[in-house]
């Protein structure tokens, strides 16, 4: 089945800035509970991986096509890729194990579940109704 033209006018740029938001929070915010000697557990990187491949599978199963999870993926890696580089004065965000992990890990969750086929309720019949009763006359 073929999305609406409307559908994609609007959802596609949605997910994407949808994407981008995640994205840009999970940066900023992988390296919380790791600790100042980088010791302690990384709840934040957890955290944030879960918050992507939530959001990426709540679109790939909301909708009957990819293109909105493909769109919600392209902004988290953009916003990581551009936030994982040095900003004008040299500071960085992105840095150490944590951060490799939070990289990898979210260029990984968007390939996978983008890939991932749709859920087999999609492909069968519509139900009836569930309230229609039959009866036998």
């Amino acid at each position: 089945m073929r999305p609406a033209w409307n559908e994609l006018l609007v959802g596609l740029p949605l997910a994407g800035i949808a994407g981008l938001l995640v994205g840009a929070l999970g940066t900023f915010k992988h390296q919380v509970g790791l600790g100042a000697a980088g010791t302690g557990l990384p709840i934040g990187l957890l955290l944030c991986l879960l918050m992507v491949a939530a959001v990426l599978v709540a679109l790939r199963v909301a909708f009957d096509t990819r293109l909105h999870a493909a769109a919600a993926a392209a902004g988290v890696l953009a916003a990581v890729l551009v936030l994982a580089q040095p900003g004008p004065g040299g500071s960085v965000v992105v840095f150490g194990l944590a951060g490799i992990v939070w990289v990898a890990g979210a260029i990984v969750l968007g390939v996978v579940l983008v890939a991932v086929p749709a859920p087999r309720h999609r492909n069968r019949e519509p139900a009836d109704g569930i309230l229609d009763v039959q009866r036998d006359q």
